[in-house]
């Protein structure tokens, strides 16, 4: 027997934003939904302030935004193609308790 844990420890900050976007498009999302999302996500950078001087823009091409409401969400819906994987995958068992076999608790 095996058991999978998932630590989600900075996951919003590794959020690869193509293959959030692909994902939701396979899901069936809407094109307007799609692209107001890569509008949000879109040619994002940012600067640090260093003993009071700004450094030079950085560029930021991975990761949920900060304080977006959208952001667990979305980060939920990227998770979720994991979640499918596993179901779908006859070759892994579930772990029986009772009559109930347990394949995925999310």
């Amino acid at each position: 027997m095996a058991l999978i844990f998932l630590d989600a420890q900075k996951a919003f900050d590794n959020v690869n934003w193509r293959f959030m976007l692909l994902k939701l498009t396979q899901m069936g999302f809407g094109k307007k939904f799609i692209q107001a999302i890569e509008t949000i996500y879109h040619n994002q950078s940012a600067k640090v302030m260093i003993n009071g001087e700004l450094t030079e823009s950085i560029d930021i091409n991975k990761g949920s935004r900060q304080g977006c409401p959208l952001s667990p969400l979305l980060f939920v819906l990227t998770l979720e193609v994991l979640n499918r994987i596993v179901r779908e995958e006859k070759g892994m068992k579930g772990m029986k308790i009772r009559k109930e076999e347990y394949k995925l608790q999310a």
